[in-house]
């Protein structure tokens, strides 16, 4: 599994970095943990000026409807969580598997699954960047057999870190470059898939479909994979609650006339619901992601 690249020294020393950071957010009090990784995310938008901007230009595509001064509080909630679903990774990572699955406080919906798993269906699980994907992700490896397809970073030593913490609950990892088969081989054994199909993709891979009243360039894979096997498809939802009270996961189907067999259709669905779930808690969203990179002819570059 993943990049046999070597690391340079750089590159390692940024991990032990990281780590030490963790281990010690791992530490600390819940709402200590929750307040630190609030100074740190004013910090990173006090002086990380390309992020900032990045994230005023998504949230004015977004929230049109917003005035400027309410988009700019949303901003500053906004770094405030990425500081927090950074230090989050200390206990998920590092407290023993138990104790940081209790972290996680209700499950909304997971019978579905459980009922299309016994039926001898393999099930698709998609999710976006939003709130604690990575408590997601312990929550389903524990649970059922599953799959989980990642995108690895130009630092190895950084892929293994993230594989380490994310496999750790028994979930199997599988890399973008591995291509589609491992997944389609997971569903054909009646298991779980996880995919986090939320950012812009190369448009010679993708489709665009409207996201937040916008062409977005999107994976056509839910699709495509959910076509193949025939697998019912639910969006996973981990929200942060307030003052380092731990995660609420929500599962929620897709409609029944999920997919279409059209991939603008079925990417214009898979978005709908990604937005109605980042509606919920948007400043806890990726913003800081360039989702509207590429644009369709007629367009402009937003960022």
């Amino acid at each position: 599994m993943g990049n046999s690249v070597k690391a340079s020294f750089g590159q390692r020393m940024q991990v032990w970095l990281i780590m030490g950071m963790l281990r010690g957010a791992a530490l600390l009090p819940a709402a200590w943990r929750a307040f630190l990784g609030a100074v740190l995310g004013d910090t990173a938008r006090g002086i990380l000026s390309r992020p900032r901007r990045v994230v005023a230009a998504n949230l004015a595509i977004a929230f049109p409807e917003f005035s400027a001064g309410q988009r700019q509080i949303l901003l500053r909630q906004h770094f405030r969580a990425l500081g927090q679903a950074a230090l989050e990774l200390g206990p998920l990572w590092y407290w023993p598997l138990p104790r940081a699955l209790g972290l996680i406080r209700e499950v909304i919906g997971v019978e579905a699954v459980d009922a299309a798993l016994a039926q001898g269906h393999g099930v698709i699980l998609f999710t976006a960047h939003l709130g604690a994907w990575e408590a997601a992700v312990q929550y389903i490896g524990q649970r059922w057999p599953v799959t989980v397809l990642y995108m690895e970073t130009r630092n190895p030593a950084l892929n293994q870190l993230m594989a380490a913490g994310r496999a750790r609950s028994g979930a199997h990892l599988t890399a973008k470059e591995e291509g589609i088969r491992p997944l389609l081989q997971t569903l054909q054994r009646q298991q779980v898939v996880g995919i986090l199909p939320d950012q812009n993709v190369d448009p010679r891979e993708g489709d665009y479909a409207p996201f937040f009243g916008r062409p977005a360039c999107t994976t056509p894979l839910l699709g495509r994979l959910a076509q193949r096997r025939q697998s019912p498809v639910y969006g996973l939802f981990a929200y942060r609650l307030p003052r380092g009270q731990g995660f609420r996961l929500e599962f929620v189907p897709m409609p029944e006339n999920f997919p279409a067999g059209e991939a603008v259709a079925d990417a214009t669905a898979m978005n709908t619901l990604l937005e109605s779930a980042i509606r919920k808690a948007p400043e806890q969203y990726w913003w800081v992601h360039r989702r509207f990179k590429d644009q369709p002819e007629g367009w402009d570059y937003p960022y």
